[in-house]
């Protein structure tokens, strides 16, 4: 079964006590014993099993974490591997954690979920140079220990923000109005945060070119509350689809979609409103995940830093679990677009800044 693991510090002292989930709620104390890894190569066969430790933020925000655990348990049940997890609240908990997994030399691999979590696992690693760690949602480059996995973030919006454009001015679509607005809340205020804006606006524009757009960031991916707000101001505003990359906040944009009846775009399959999302923006950290599982049991693991998106299955849209109807000439546009972004007809901003600049120079109509 997972363990889960929780940090506690005791009179100065760092204990590791590791908990055996159980059906009753239960756990008991094991002892951490190291296993055999062969360095860069396969993990030999045997009664030895893969083992993965990976160190995050809460589960239960619908989105990068949940999404997460979906890949960790596909490995377990298609590779037979095994995996413990540390929710962190603290960042500054999290080198902490990681320094805990390597010094049990029981791990194969540790995963640090999160672009915040750079310092931490650069700190890690360099004190466990035989440890092999991955940093998911980030990059981090020079390092013979530390691969990097990382979904390109503009493209994970950039097909819903072309559906965005088009429903915003489509008349059959009972939830838009005239204004010809749309709106983007992001989490922090990072680049992984703006790319993905960017995207968002650039599909939109690239369809529309004379959509406007409300975009704020909520300064937290933990904060509905505040997201709720900033959306519920949106959609007052005139917007009528509102789509996010906020994490645990972007559970407050469903809340004010609902509250104002209004469109939404999410960046979870496990975040939909049924009657009012109109897609889901993908970024599948449960593939990026797997694969990486995978490599290591493979054999062909390997320092780095490794991006993908819409070729490959990481990124795109997402309809499962939606209600809400979209005429099918606005799904034939997203993917003709989609076509001409594989033709290499346009590259995408990677900022709020220069859309401006890019919608001069990139039109759906002129690349047709």
């Amino acid at each position: 079964m997972n363990k889960k693991i929780i940090s506690l510090m005791l009179v100065l002292t760092l204990v590791l006590t590791v908990l055996v989930g159980c059906g009753d709620g239960k756990g008991k104390d094991v002892e951490n014993t190291p296993e055999n890894v062969t360095g860069s190569g396969a993990v030999e066969s045997g009664d030895e099993k893969v083992k993965i430790a990976i160190v995050h933020k809460n589960l239960g925000d619908l989105g990068f974490v949940d999404e997460s655990h979906i890949g960790l348990n596909e490995a377990k049940d298609k590779l037979g591997i095994e995996f413990d997890y540390a929710e962190i609240v603290d960042i500054s908990e999290v080198e902490m954690q990681l320094r805990m997994f390597a010094d049990s030399e029981e791990y194969d691999l540790i995963i640090a979920l999160g672009a915040d979590y750079v310092d931490p696992i650069i700190a890690a690693a360099a004190d466990y140079p035989e440890q092999k760690f991955t940093l998911a949602d980030g990059v981090v480059e020079g390092y013979e220990n530390i691969h990097s996995i990382r979904a390109l973030d503009p493209e994970q919006t950039f097909l819903s923000g072309v559906i965005a454009g088009l429903v915003t001015k489509d008349e059959r679509m009972p939830l838009a109005n005239k204004e010809n607005i749309i709106g983007f809340v992001g989490g922090m205020d990072t680049p992984v945060s703006r790319s993905g804006a960017a995207g968002f606006m650039a599909g939109a524009k690239y369809v529309n070119p004379e959509v406007e757009f409300i975009y704020n960031i909520v300064g937290s991916y933990t904060d509905p509350g505040t997201a709720k707000e900033i959306a519920m101001t949106a959609y007052g505003r005139g917007a009528d689809v509102i789509s996010h990359n906020a994490g645990g906040s972007g559970l407050g944009v469903f809340n004010a979609a609902e509250e104002s009846n209004k469109y939404v775009i999410g960046s979870s399959k496990a975040s939909i409103d049924p009657e009012r999302s109109l897609v889901t923006s993908l970024k599948r950290i449960d593939l990026l995940i797997y694969q990486e599982i995978e490599n290591v049991q493979n054999g062909t693991w390997k320092p780095g830093v490794t991006l993908k998106g819409i070729k490959d299955d990481v990124c795109g849209y997402d309809r499962t679990g939606i209600n809400t109807e979209i005429p099918q000439d606005i799904i034939d546009i997203a993917e003709e677009v989609k076509q001409q972004y594989f033709d290499g007809k346009f590259e995408l901003p990677q900022d709020p800044d220069e859309i401006n600049e890019w919608t001069k120079n990139n039109n759906y109509e002129k690349n047709k």
